[in-house]
């Protein structure tokens, strides 16, 4: 579960570059933020966070959180998240 505040000194400011340099990981920075991936998701409502929340974690630099969250083993893997 994550804390009420996050401070600056715990965030990993390299953490969504570090996701970018992995296979397929460019594509996090086309991201947007328009809610497709949530909306569309079947299993969203079973995520401890939705996809979205997740990636402005990750934009966030919240490492930690978004490792110890459960929502990338919930995910289906249906792809209606992802827009062409």
């Amino acid at each position: 579960m994550s804390k009420a505040i996050i401070y600056e000194a715990e965030q990993d400011a390299g953490f969504m570059d570090a996701i970018a340099e992995l296979p397929e990981g460019e594509a996090i920075h086309s991201c947007i933020q328009c809610g497709t991936c949530s909306a569309t998701c079947p299993v969203g409502s079973l995520m401890d966070h939705t996809p979205r929340k997740i990636f402005a974690m990750m934009r966030a630099g919240m490492k930690q959180e978004v490792l110890e969250s459960s929502t990338a083993w919930t995910c289906a893997s249906c792809y209606k998240c992802t827009v062409d």
